[in-house]
């Protein structure tokens, strides 16, 4: 194991941890000295790890701290790329944009597992979007985000055309197209609307009367078998 990749493992074992933990189970865990340690510890407070304690009483870490992408391993950076790659085929603009950013900064670091271009580092993909109603996408996002009451044209399954006012709850992907589930003004009860059939869609300036963590709460009382 190299220095760098001790480093970032105590990282990970003191951010698992809520007690303290000594510089002696340190040195054991990876077999070299407590002055080692010491040295270590004195590194990442360096390079601004918040880090608390003292030898022979033990080691905490305190608040946030950003872990370098040298960190994952070859498991972890494949579920981190089947992830990416999943917003970048299903995702609207806005999340597309998010997910080639963070990619860039993860290859960045750690191109061998990262690279946009090296799929065998994680041959994880995903097949091609199924719907084209990433405009539609964005507006709900962005009413979910501002919990905002949203005025939709919709189409259903049987081709029947409706207009609405619904209180959007969450959108699920599913593996054919998203669905939006919401509180529907009009039938007042829980509805799911597939993306692909909104028409129309136009947020209104109006808060629901109920917030969206209460009413999810509400929804998921009653769609035990559906997970938005």
């Amino acid at each position: 194991m190299t220095r760098t990749e001790r480093l970032l493992s105590l990282l990970q074992i003191l951010r698992s941890k809520r007690n303290p933990v000594t510089a002696a189970a340190l040195a054991n865990e990876f077999a070299v000295s407590e002055r080692t340690i010491y040295r270590d510890i004195q590194t990442l407070i360096a390079q601004g790890a918040t880090i608390a304690g003292q030898g022979g009483v033990g080691y905490v870490l305190r608040g946030e701290y950003f872990l370098p992408p040298l960190a994952f391993d070859k498991n972890e950076a494949a579920a981190v790329m089947l992830g990416l790659r999943f917003v970048l085929r299903r995702g609207d603009a806005a999340l597309i944009a998010a997910a080639q950013s963070a990619r860039g900064k993860l290859a960045a670091v750690t191109p061998h597992r990262f690279s946009a271009s090296d799929e065998l580092a994680a041959p994880l993909l995903v097949g091609p979007e199924h719907s084209d109603r990433v405009q539609i996408l964005e507006f709900v996002r962005d009413a979910l985000f501002r919990e905002r009451k949203l005025a939709i044209e919709y189409v259903d399954a049987a081709g029947s055309e409706s207009r609405r006012t619904i209180w959007p709850l969450a959108i699920g992907w599913f593996d054919e197209c998203e669905i939006l589930a919401a509180w529907c003004e009009m039938r007042g009860a829980f509805r799911h609307f597939r993306i692909d059939g909104l028409r129309q869609v136009h947020i209104i300036d109006e808060r629901p009367s109920v917030a969206r963590h209460e009413l999810l709460s509400r929804y998921r009382k009653i769609e035990r078998g559906i997970e938005l």
